[in-house]
């Protein structure tokens, strides 16, 4: 495209202010992003934790009157229907939120001659009148009447369909009551759970929505009423290959409080996710807002300021314009050889020129410049431009490959019953090692130590398909050796280039200690007993992973006593060479684990850390990988 000299000028004065307005425009974004995120965070957390506490209270209240009923029975057992109906139309009438109230009575318990007897009090579809029925089923064999005579206490159940009473989704709060110390049945409360959406419905939250999931992850409410009780936020996560929902659905479902980004599964779009505990009953309830919702006024505003800039840089144009047609009336009798050269003509030369003012120069020293150039200029840019490319991908992999890998330190703040610390250091820029650590359940911590063939990019990248794929596999249901199985199925269907994987992973169980794992070809790790005995978990139990496609692996366990940890390497440990080639080897680290035994866990990593890298001639060796997990002597 041909430019006129005239435009040229426009450009080189233009042309730098840009990258100052995008700046400027750049920095007005994302404070605005910051504030509006800031906002949005803040007044989601508090209406939705409000919400939570009014439910939460709600169902406190539920809870207090069965334990009043209960010891209402306990202390003036009840003789007469008509006293039982009393009682349970109080319960219903006086509690707010409460759709039925029954009391059902061990076999034989109430009247000698009936086998079951159990009297039953809803509020009728126009929730003016109340019904007053029996409950025929065999109430002896439902969650609501098992767990609080289990137990010996105050129980919810799980949301459940109450076919044969109150014939409406419900969850139950149930107290055992007794008679001279022995069990004679139990006072339950019921709450509608199209009460408690009608609750949310009330809640505006703009282009957003409520819901609740249970204390095991199923949907109490959501506006897509084919999931209610029919999917959980974990089926949902698994069906969609979502991990970041199955994340979010573990710390809904340990009675956590946070926010959380990430993308709708349905739609793609991400969304922000709001999570507050209701602790009476273990659920959960959260806010879900689309993030262009939550940046809608930021999006406005940097248009207005966008607006405004370009009417300035307008501004400039024209009084560059005017500049312009008294400076560059020389400049157009060069026009036809600068049209060649703009075409790449490097064997070009400008007109020799009569004056002697810049133009003239200029021109004398283009031609130089062309000639000196020509031979070397191709060659210069296409290497600089493919180095800083490769650089460049290079360093946004690694970071990729960084943020795979859990950061936060330390991991787990909340949880008191163990210590936890590991690290990689890559011999490339992008490492083959890697650990993850992650709970399937609330005290379930799964562990993974692995090492892929090889290294750089290629290593890095079978990394992350490994990582993906033992995080996907692994839950409660599944031991340790079973996902290996199929990540080994999974990851050698298309491995035509034949590389594995040597993988430790583990199931700790955060109360007992007891640690269940499986070693596919990995070292072995070592368990330091708290006097600083180093003993060795033992062989591996199965094949590398990712070749053969039908390995089998097995499971096995020990477990860590109080003050015991487990330390887990990857070979760049123990291979470290120093300058004679000789071997950093297990003796030496069983030595100096048993040395530093007694140091906290983020200690002993700086330690071990410390020793390999003095010892070895080279740091371009091999990825050095290592997780250390210390059972808290609390535990006692």
């Amino acid at each position: 495209m041909r430019f006129p000299i005239r435009t040229k000028l426009i450009l080189a004065i233009c042309l730098p202010l840009l990258p100052v307005y995008l700046v400027v425009l750049g920095i007005d974004y994302h404070a605005g992003q910051e504030q509006a995120i800031a906002q949005m965070k803040n007044h989601l957390t508090e209406a939705t934790a409000r919400l939570a506490g009014e439910i939460d209270k709600e169902l406190a209240v539920a809870s207090q009157t069965v334990l009043n009923a209960a010891a209402l029975m306990t202390q003036f057992p009840v003789q007469e229907q008509s006293q039982l109906d009393a009682l349970l139309r109080s319960n219903v009438r006086d509690t707010p939120g409460v759709y039925g109230a029954a009391v059902a009575f061990e076999p034989r318990a109430f009247q000698p001659h009936q086998e079951r007897s159990a009297r039953y009090v809803y509020r009728s579809a126009t929730a003016a009148a109340l019904t007053v029925t029996d409950i025929t089923y065999d109430y002896t064999r439902w969650d609501w009447y098992l767990l609080p005579k289990l137990l010996d206490q105050v129980a919810w159940t799980d949301p459940y369909y109450d076919e044969g009473a109150g014939n409406v989704l419900m969850c139950t709060c149930s107290a055992p009551f007794y008679r001279n110390e022995m069990f004679q049945g139990v006072v339950t409360v019921d709450i509608s759970l199209d009460h408690l959406r009608e609750r949310l419905r009330q809640v505006d939250i703009r282009e957003g929505y409520r819901l609740i999931v249970s204390r095991t992850g199923t949907f109490v409410s959501h506006p897509n009423e084919s999931l209610i009780m029919g999917e959980s936020i974990f089926s949902l996560g698994q069906w969609h290959q979502s991990p970041e929902l199955v994340a979010l659905g573990h710390e809904m479902t340990a009675g956590r409080k946070g926010v959380r980004r990430l993308l709708e599964v349905e739609s793609g779009e991400p969304v922000w996710v709001v999570f507050v505990p209701i602790p009476s009953v273990g659920w959960s309830v959260a806010a879900v807002i689309p993030d262009a919702e939550v940046m809608a006024d930021v999006y406005a505003e940097l248009n207005l300021r966008a607006g405004l800039l370009l009417a300035g840089l307008a501004a400039i144009v024209a009084l560059i314009l005017l500049v312009a047609a008294w400076i560059t009336r020389p400049i157009t009798r060069l026009a036809a050889a600068a049209q060649e050269l703009a075409r790449g003509n490097l064997e070009v030369r400008l007109p020799a020129m009569q004056s002697r003012d810049e133009i003239g120069e200029f021109a004398a020293t283009f031609n130089k410049m062309v000639h000196d150039l020509q031979g070397t200029i191709d060659q210069r840019l296409c290497e600089t431009a493919a180095r800083e490319a490769l650089e460049r991908e290079l360093q946004v992999a690694r970071q990729i490959q960084t943020s795979l890998m859990p950061m936060t330190r330390p991991p787990f703040p909340d949880r008191t019953e163990f210590t936890l610390e590991a690290f990689t250091e890559p011999a490339k820029i992008m490492a083959g090692d890697f650990f993850d650590f992650w709970f399937v359940d609330r005290d379930v911590l799964a562990l993974v130590v692995a090492d892929v063939s090889g290294k750089g990019v290629p290593a890095a990248m079978f990394m992350a398909v490994a990582r993906t794929i033992l995080r996907s596999f692994s839950s409660p249901t599944q031991t340790p050796a079973q996902v290996l199985t199929i990540a080994d199925r999974i990851m050698a269907a298309e491995n035509d280039e034949q590389m594995f994987v040597t993988v430790f992973h583990a199931h700790y169980h955060v109360k007992t200690g007891e640690l269940m794992f499986a070693n596919g070809g990995h070292n072995p790790p070592y368990l330091v007993r708290k006097d600083g005995v180093v003993t060795s978990t033992g062989s591996s139990t199965g094949p590398i992973v990712g070749v053969w496609g039908d390995a089998e692996f097995e499971d096995r366990r020990i477990r860590l006593d109080p003050g015991s940890t487990l330390i887990a390497f990857t070979d760049g440990v123990t291979e470290a060479q120093n300058a004679q080639g000789e071997l950093f080897g297990e003796a030496r680290l069983e030595q100096l684990l048993s040395a530093i035994h007694g140091e906290p866990v983020d200690e002993i990593r700086r330690r071990i850390l410390d020793e390999v890298n003095e010892y070895r001639e080279s740091k371009d060796q091999d990825d050095v990988t290592f997780l250390a997990l210390r059972r808290s002597e609390s535990d006692l």
